[in-house]
């Protein structure tokens, strides 16, 4: 499961510095709901491609009952993967310059700064004024002859 994952040194960490091979200015981290969730925000992750000066890193919540395929579909994305203990610990202290999420789910208070929700799906933020029942009055939606 991802939020057991060990906490990682690089690209974040104290001693992260030494071991990059890249100068990095912003951070952006994609906070990781379900699996639905992950592949809305792969999807956006080529708006950072061209930005070599952007550090792109994952966590997940670990709060939807719906884990399973996370690992795996963050493992072959080749994302730096931080435990979300971490993330939160590092969101805190200014590390995280933007968190990007695809759900409300999970404790996303703990990022101090930037955050956008993503939908990821159809009517995923829709309101409905009313609460359409789905049932038809009586004087509706039925044909008459002649």
């Amino acid at each position: 499961m991802t939020v057991g994952r060990e906490r990682l040194r690089v690209p974040v960490g104290r001693d992260a510095a030494h071991w990059r091979t890249r100068a990095t200015r912003r951070t952006v981290l994609l906070v990781v709901h379900n699996v639905t969730s992950a592949t809305r925000l792969l999807d956006v992750l080529p708006l950072f491609d061209d930005a070599p000066d952007v550090q792109t890193l994952a966590t997940c919540t670990g709060s939807s009952p719906f884990l399973a395929g996370v690992d795996a579909l963050l493992d072959r994305a080749g994302l730096p993967v931080v435990p979300w203990e971490q993330a939160k610990e590092l969101a805190a202290a200014g590390g995280v310059d933007l968190a990007v999420s695809a759900s409300y789910g999970g404790e996303l208070q703990a990022f101090h700064g930037k955050l956008t929700i993503l939908s990821h799906g159809t009517g995923y933020n829709k309101r409905l004024a009313t609460p359409d029942t789905g049932h038809r009055t009586p004087d509706t939606g039925h044909r008459t002859r002649g």
